[in-house]
């Protein structure tokens, strides 16, 4: 991609100057949390006005490319945490894989009966109690994911605040402590807008876009164990779906 703008071309010069930044994150040139230069580095650079450098930058961070603080400049965005669509893996085995380390806050733990459309997709009766978890999963202490899980349990097992902080990841506390195996699950994916309160708990603005995730988990007698809700930010995290045919 040519590294100049071209003054003569229908297309406008932000979008120039964005792919051409664009195009500098992509290739590795600036690094995860790296300062980009200032406006009026690239202003001088690119010989463009300041206004179209500042509405590249505001396209750049509205994709999740760059991120700015206050005071002290505009950074690269840490790598989006990408999931490919056949693989059944926890939030936390998905960042590891990343090199990116995991974490979470718990806000709530409780037993509760859920709404009869939760019920239903655990295949459970009506008024039956299951716990749900409210956790915010975090990357690198920066959040990713907000998430509320409904989990069926035996009447002699159990799951505590103690277990989610020991183990780290629900799957594993299922696993190595109830020999519940996560072996399969129905899924499925859409786009919504941020509530305040999500926004506030994800740090991001009121109406951002996020992925919403369903997932409903089987075990391995081909039973729901598990009926999850996920809202992922939309700069920090990308599905993979390969194609064949």
């Amino acid at each position: 991609m040519s590294r100049f703008i071209n003054h003569n071309n229908a297309i406008p010069k932000y979008f120039q100057l964005a792919s051409i930044l664009k195009s500098q994150i992509d290739e590795g040139e600036w690094k995860p949390r790296q300062s980009i230069p200032s406006e009026r580095q690239l202003e001088l650079q690119y010989k463009v006005s300041r206004p179209t450098v500042r509405q590249a930058i505001e396209y750049l961070e509205k994709l999740g490319y760059i991120y700015r603080e206050h005071g002290r400049g505009t950074f690269v965005s840490p790598q989006k945490l990408q999931k490919k669509m056949l693989e059944l893996t926890s939030f936390s085995e998905d960042l590891l894989r990343k090199g990116i380390q995991p974490s979470q806050i718990i806000c709530s733990i409780n037993h509760v009966v859920p709404s009869e459309k939760i019920l239903s997709r655990l295949e459970l009766p009506l008024e039956s109690s299951v716990l749900r978890i409210e956790r915010i999963r975090l990357g690198d202490e920066i959040p990713i994911g907000l998430q509320i899980s409904y989990v069926v349990l035996g009447d002699d097992q159990q799951i505590d605040e103690d277990d989610l902080q020991q183990y780290g990841s629900l799957y594993r506390v299922m696993e190595e402590k109830l020999n519940i195996i996560p072996t399969e699950a129905d899924e499925t994916l859409e786009v919504t807008l941020a509530t305040p309160e999500e926004a506030t708990l994800l740090q991001v603005k009121a109406g951002a876009p996020l992925l919403l995730n369903e997932r409903l988990t089987y075990d391995q007698n081909r039973k729901p164990v598990e009926f999850v809700k996920i809202l992922y930010r939309g700069d920090r995290y990308q599905y993979i779906i390969r194609l064949t045919r």
